[in-house]
């Protein structure tokens, strides 16, 4: 076997080798294989600076051919199948163990070991239950979040068409699954494709072939393949104009491609590798040993809430340990009796918030849930957390502020100098300008198109004219009707069709009728020439109608304004291509010639050109306007109108065409390009833009509103840029220079310049993945908290070092895996709902957390409070029994506590300032719970004293701890009024936990049906409990009541006096303290229609 190269691909072996076969071999070296992934690929060159001829020898494939059946299995066998590598999915055995690993849970493993030492059975089995519970429910979430992960990362099959062979016989076209495609494939790709792999484009197998790269090196336009080797070896990917790579989609051409790498070996693998692996931390010696054992501990390495937890499981611990301790201590440390023991663990259980995990799991799982609903689809948890507290929302402007289609939105044709008198709106001062409507669909090809009123802000020096006052002065009797502005196209300007003409057959591009599913139009090809076609189809004049001689399968298209008629009036005949010259990225236009065939002996055939592209190098080609010279004057008056178009945001394209007689036909058809493209006539300027969504404004006001900065970061044109962020008021008409950047300007300035900008700019044009980075890293040195939006390959660093990555769902899957979040719409609207989810969610954790807490301390208060009571034998006698202190912790705890984490989104979301999960413990939180919880605590205290020494005569009996007996009635009574008191002021607590401030009677309790049915319930199960014999002397050790119910609803009626006094006071307080200003401009009423369409 020949040696291997230096870097690691074996010299081909030869057709026919050791062995005679026919058979060709194909060998690596250093090739690892993980599972079905081929892990490392290499070529002893580099493939896009070697001939083609040259891959295909390395490779031993044939262009003609393709692999054999036979060579391409091996060759699966031996590389892998070729998909990336999938993230590391945990087994239902590491979930568990992650539930048990917590903090809380750990606490309560240890409390539950206590309760069966003591031979505490009843406790220890609640507690056991508990944790099943916390388990149970934990998994249970965690796992349906790894589904939804593992759904986001292959949906549909993709196919790739290749060429195969079987021995000696014929090539055959197959189509494959994406996954079988092995180094070496000979791969057809086409207008519309995926590119399965990264592959070499083939000689003599090209045909004007395109491909959108942008996921991969931001480049917005598609670019222009070849197969000419590059002479750099060493340059980036998006110069690597002879190769296609994978996830790359094809929008124009075809050509054959040798496949060079799969899987991992792909330059998007290459990048998934990269962001796989992680960085080693720099610590060394005690502090490692102490970062690791706070890892242990659950203090890093996890999301904020979760460290925020287990600081508050352990701070709980230690108040529980001293619990047990005080009760211990009530007996002097000596013959410590078992029913002390046991109330000791239920006082140490009782401040344990023992159903916190299951809370926590079902509050984030359910906010998962509404999200996915909206089209926001959480990868990992943590994001809800982060969502809360972010004050930037970094967003790309392509699809996700913008519908990410482009559509036409002005024609300008110029002024014919010789008719200057006419008072027609297609003869302004210098020239007219039409308006195309845009509805939802960027795709429909119906839509009215109007002449504007006033002419483009140029003209004059900047006065505007109103042509509709001119023609009423011309004619009096004329009628004030905007149909007379509406085109028709049965009648329009020779400048105007002529100019359509040009957009509809200078065009590949195709539309497709809606299908029944989807029920919108759809496009294949180029979005540019997508824009135009569409454009022309609204004017009568869709490239269909104008090519085929005979009825066509589309349905006709008219303009509004001319239904039921023809689609193109006065056309006796149609055309058919002669020669095309595709787009060329370095001359930047592209031509075309028909003929024309005429259907009658009426029409003469004659040959019709057309020219689009840039307009400055249109202009090169362009000699003549409307017959008249093309002097500089005049292209002068074409750049100034060149010039308003794109400061409006639009993309300006000129559109030039030139008839000839029939007899050049031949001489059209042969000649070179640079001949064929010569002696043109200006026709006019196509403005095309990407519109904004119609919720990003709104989406933009609501961020500013709730204090989060909304930044515009993409590739496009500054001008385009800021049009767009006017439009939907990220920026105002007063925006500052540093409000609008250039990538280039921003990666300028050094982090200390930065960092001294007194604001970072809202908008960053030509954007790059590195400039992202840094956006991110400034934002973070101010100490804030981002989103940050991608759907590239090269936009994953970005999303993993922003505090939640949001990755589109049309995005790539590398993105998708970086992010934490993924929007299956891509729209920047459904990133302002998960941030109002995450504040939300927020503010249910704190409302449970009160809640759960709250009851925690009321129970405490009684339990400690109650060791004061001693009976003759100078034991203390409990308010409450252990059973009842574990029921109340437990069943009376923990459902109210699920239902208030499961409370609408609330409505004044976005008026909340933005907050951490690690801040939840507020100073107002403490008060809230310290106020609350002894309010309860003491109030179910005094009614256990009122029953004792208010009606009995302070008897305690003798050993009512231990169980029922004559004396301990009056015991029993006491309890049992303590125990209904406790249990339902807690559930008209957590009534008044759904707010804050607002007073009970003044919230919509039915917004939360559970919460309120939980409430009743629970508070009805004390009168069983109280009442059904057995139960309540033996199991709780209680007794029935009477009388006692008075003294529980004057309690009852206190405490909702006390919570609302305590409410108004805080909501006097609020109004004395000033809202936090809002950043939002001055104008946030700006639309595009402003900015762009005619007044």
């Amino acid at each position: 076997m020949p040696q291997s190269t230096e870097k690691g691909l074996a010299a081909p072996t030869p057709a026919g080798g050791e062995n005679g076969s026919n058979e060709k071999k194909f060998t690596r070296a250093d090739t690892k294989a993980s599972g079905n992934t081929a892990v490392s690929q290499a070529l002893p060159f580099t493939p896009h600076s070697a001939p083609s001829s040259k891959v295909l020898e390395a490779l031993n494939s044939d262009a003609e051919k393709g692999l054999s059946d036979a060579d391409a299995a091996k060759r699966l066998e031996q590389y892998g199948l070729n998909r990336l590598k999938p993230p590391k999915r945990p087994s239902p055995l590491k979930i568990v163990g992650r539930q048990l690993a917590n903090a809380m849970s750990l606490v309560l493993i240890a409390a539950m070991a206590v309760s069966f030492g003591t031979f505490d059975y009843i406790s220890g089995g609640v507690i056991a239950a508990l944790i099943i519970l916390n388990v149970v429910v934990g998994g249970y979430t965690e796992w349906q979040a790894e589904k939804t992960v593992a759904s986001l990362e292959s949906v549909g099959a993709p196919q790739a068409t290749v060429m195969r062979h079987s021995g000696n016989s014929a090539a055959q076209i197959k189509v494959i699954s994406v996954d079988e495609v092995v180094p070496g494939d000979i791969v057809i790709v086409k207008n519309g494709d995926i590119v399965p792999a990264d592959g070499r484009v083939l000689d003599g197998h090209i045909s004007n072939l395109e491909a959108d790269e942008a996921f991969l090196t931001g480049e917005s336009l598609p670019v222009a393949k070849q197969s000419e080797p590059i002479d750099e070896e060493e340059c980036p990917v998006g110069d690597r104009l002879s190769m296609v790579y994978s996830g790359s989609q094809v929008t124009k051409g075809r050509a054959r491609v040798v496949i060079v790498y799969t899987a991992m070996g792909t330059e998007i693998g290459k990048i998934a590798s990269a962001l796989d692996s992680k960085a080693a931390r720099k610590e060394t010696g005690l502090a490692a040993t102490w970062y690791k054992f706070k890892v242990i501990l659950g203090l890093e390495e996890t999301s904020p809430l979760q460290i925020k937890l287990n600081q508050l499981a352990y701070s709980l611990l230690g108040a529980a340990i001293i619990c047990a301790i005080i009760v211990v201590a009530s007996t002097g440390f000596r013959d410590v009796p078992l029913t002390v023991a046991t109330y000791a663990v239920a006082s140490a259980v009782s401040i344990l918030p023992a159903s916190l995990i299951a809370v926590v799991s079902l509050t984030l799982a359910r906010a998962s849930q509404d999200l996915a609903k909206r089209n926001a689809l959480v990868r990992r948890m943590d994001a809800i957390e982060a969502l809360a507290a972010v004050e930037n929302v970094c967003s790309d402007k392509t699809g996700t502020l913008t519908v990410g289609r482009m559509v036409v939105r002005k024609f300008w044709i110029p002024k014919a100098h010789g008719r200057g008198g006419e008072l027609a709106p297609v003869n302004t001062q210098n020239g007219q300008a039409y308006s195309f409507e845009t509805g939802s669909d960027p795709f429909y090809p119906r839509g009215e198109v109007k002449a504007d009123r006033k002419v483009l802000a140029s003209d004059r020096g900047g006065e505007v004219i109103d042509l509709k006052a001119s023609k009423r002065q011309a004619s009096e009797d004329d009628e004030d009707d905007d149909r007379e502005w509406v085109v028709n196209h049965e009648e329009m300007e020779e400048g105007l069709q002529a100019m359509v003409q040009c957009a509809s057959l200078c065009n590949q591009a195709v539309l497709s009728k809606p299908s029944e599913e989807s029920g919108n139009w759809e496009a294949n090809g180029d979005p540019t020439e997508t824009a135009l076609q569409v454009a022309a189809y609204k004017l009568g004049h869709g490239k269909p109608f104008l090519t085929h001689s005979k009825k066509h399968d589309l349905h006709r298209m008219q303009s509004v304004a001319s239904v039921h008629r023809p689609p193109v009036v006065g056309m006796d005949g149609h055309f058919e291509q002669v020669v095309e010259h595709p787009f060329d990225s370095t001359v930047k236009r592209m031509s075309i010639a028909f003929k024309f065939v005429p259907h009658s002996d009426t029409a003469k055939p004659y040959v019709i050109c057309f020219l689009k592209g840039a307009v400055e190098r249109v202009f090169e080609r362009c000699t003549t306007v409307h017959g008249e010279e093309f002097t500089e004057e005049r292209r002068a008056e074409v750049i100034a109108k060149m010039d308003v178009l794109a400061a409006q945001g639009l993309r300006v394209l000129a559109l030039c065409g030139k008839k000839v007689g029939i007899e050049e036909l031949e001489r059209v058809a042969t000649m070179g390009r640079d001949d064929f493209e010569a002696d043109f006539a200006f026709l006019g300027l196509a403005g095309i833009f990407d519109p904004p969504r119609k919720e990003s404004a709104g989406a933009v006001a609501d961020c500013f509103r709730a204090g989060i900065t909304p930044r515009m970061l993409t590739g496009d044109h500054p001008a385009t840029a800021t049009a767009i962020a006017l439009s939907i008021g990220i920026i105002d008409k007063t925006y500052s220079k540093t409000s609008v950047m250039t990538g280039q300007q921003f990666d300028a300035l050094s982090d200390e310049q930065v960092d001294a900008l007194e604001e970072l700019p809202l908008v960053v044009a030509r954007c790059a993945p590195e400039t992202k980075v840094r956006m991110v890293d400034a934002i973070h040195r101010r100490g804030q908290k981002t989103v940050m939006t991608g759907d590239g390959v090269n936009d994953s660093p970005a999303l993993k070092r922003a505090d939640v990555g949001v990755g589109m769902g049309t995005g790539s899957d590398v993105a998708k895996q970086s992010s934490n979040l993924v929007l299956a719409d891509d729209n920047f609207a459904t990133i302002c709902r998960a941030i109002r989810k995450g504040r939300s969610v927020f503010k249910n954790l704190q409302k449970f957390l009160l809640y759960l807490l709250s009851g925690n301390v009321a129970e405490i208060v009684v339990l400690l409070i109650g060791l004061a009571f001693k009976d003759a034998n100078n034991q203390s006698v409990f308010p409450l029994s252990p059973v009842a202190a574990l029921w109340i912790n437990t069943l009376a705890a923990g459902p109210p506590a699920m239902a208030l984490g499961l409370e609408p989104t609330a409505l004044d979301a976005m008026d909340l300032p933005p907050s951490e999960f690690k801040h939840i413990f507020t100073l107002e939180f403490c008060v809230d719970l310290a106020f609350y919880g002894l309010l309860i605590g003491a109030q179910s205290l005094i009614n256990f004293v009122i029953v004792l020494w208010g009606y009995y005569p302070g008897n305690l009996g003798l050993q009512c701890n231990e169980g029922p007996n004559t004396i301990c009635d009056p015991v029993f009574k006491a309890r049992a009024t303590c125990f209904a008191t406790l249990v339902i002021i807690l559930m008209i607590h957590s009534l008044e936990c759904k707010h804050f401030t607002k007073s009970l009677f003044k919230m919509n309790l039915l917004d939360n049906k559970v919460l309120l049915w939980c409430a009743v319930v629970l508070a009805l199960t004390t009168f069983p409990i109280v009442y059904i014999p057995t139960i309540n002397t033996r199991v709780f050790l209680l007794e029935t009541i009477e009388w006692e119910w008075g003294i529980i609803f004057g309690q009852i009626l206190l405490y909702i006096a006390c919570s609302e006094a305590y409410k108004w006071v805080k909501r006097i307080m609020q109004r004395h303290k000033a809202r936090p200003a809002g950043r939002a401009p001055a104008d946030k009423t700006l639309r595009m229609e402003a900015t762009i369409a005619p007044a």
